[in-house]
């Protein structure tokens, strides 16, 4: 087993306590269920004793050498692993991993007991909720409420005119100003929330600044990734919808709104004043023009350059972006005149 030195392991467990936990009424061979199992690991590199996953056939490349004791699979590929390897057939092996996952391992907390470090500063102005932890480094500034459960990790500001719902984790070095926080919230270290756009009018002689005096708002169960940006609206609030999810290194302009369960990966600049829809799929390093609406269900190849709003349930890509189908099509016909 691999030494995962930055996580408690709970292990270990038998196979019948696993399905017990996560898949209750699961059945395997009855031989099968006091297997005990130490760990989680990918199906490369598992050993006897660890229970990975499979739901991809890309990954059956050398896989008559796994050698991981169980394996969450999907009945299409049930049959192509190894006969030393227990098969548990789930709809979706990549989500139940995640509740395996969760039952075996923990982060190690430092000083788990110590509610407000001495050398952080709480405004007298604040409120800290029941089981929260304020750690080293920490500035609390007037009149910020934090709801319970939450844990403000070292070297973080939280400024004026900031809320943080119940169960939120702010990870160190953030900056949080002019902003709502909803319950459940992960902000991953070296975030910036809530500081002025990049808005200018031209004027005699140069550029003149807009004022920026909306807030930003981060609706229930959002993640946020390291060293992303976003900025405080201009005249209207910018908005983070329930469920999304930002990868690291995304820049979100000042009156954004996205919508529910989106998925942004690394490196996405968002525009000023664009709307994007629910359930959107943004690639990696795609920028999008301000003022743009994207609509439910689109998705965005890797790289695309969004110049035109997209309508719902398009799937986009190249610069400027346009339908996958008329971009491979390009592609193709400038790959056979390559040829030529």
């Amino acid at each position: 087993m691999k030494n995962r030195s930055f996580v408690k392991n709970n292990g270990p467990f038998k196979i019948s306590e696993i399905l017990k936990r996560v898949l209750p009424g699961q059945i395997t061979p009855n031989n099968s269920n006091d297997r005990l199992i130490s760990g989680v690991s990918m199906i490369e590199s598992a050993t006897s004793k660890d229970i990975t996953y499979l739901s991809n056939k890309n990954y059956l490349n050398g896989i008559d050498h796994i050698k991981a004791a169980a394996c969450l699979v999907t009945r299409d590929l049930e049959d192509s692993l190894p006969g030393n390897v227990l098969t548990i057939v789930v709809d979706s092996p990549e989500l139940i991993i995640i509740d395996v996952l969760q039952l075996f391992y923990e982060d190690l907390c430092d000083d788990p007991d110590e509610r407000v470090s001495d050398l952080s500063y709480l405004d007298l102005t604040a409120v800290l909720g029941a089981n929260s932890q304020i750690k080293p480094g920490v500035v609390v500034k007037r009149g910020v409420i934090i709801g319970d459960n939450c844990t403000i990790d070292s070297n973080t500001t939280i400024g004026i005119n900031v809320m943080i719902g119940h169960d939120a984790l702010i990870g160190s070095n953030c900056s949080l100003q002019n902003c709502i926080i909803g319950n459940n919230v992960i902000i991953h270290p070296g975030v910036k929330i809530g500081q002025d756009g990049f808005g200018y009018s031209l004027a005699d002689g140069g550029l003149k600044k807009f004022p920026h005096i909306g807030r930003v708002l981060v609706q229930d169960n959002v993640e946020i990734g390291s060293n992303t940006t976003v900025d405080r609206g201009s005249l209207n609030d910018t908005i983070i919808g329930e469920g999304t999810k930002i990868d690291n290194q995304v820049q979100i302009a000042h009156n954004v709104k996205i919508g529910q369960n989106c998925a942004i990966a690394g490196q996405v600049g968002i525009s000023g004043s664009v709307n994007i829809g629910n359930n959107v799929m943004i690639g990696g390093q795609v920028g999008i023009k301000q003022h743009r609406k994207i609509g439910d269900n689109v998705e965005i190849a890797a790289g695309s350059g969004v110049t035109l709003s997209i309508p719902s349930n398009q799937k986009v890509a190249g610069s400027p972006a346009r339908k996958l189908g008329t971009y491979l099509s390009e592609i193709k016909t400038i790959s056979r005149i390559a040829r030529k």
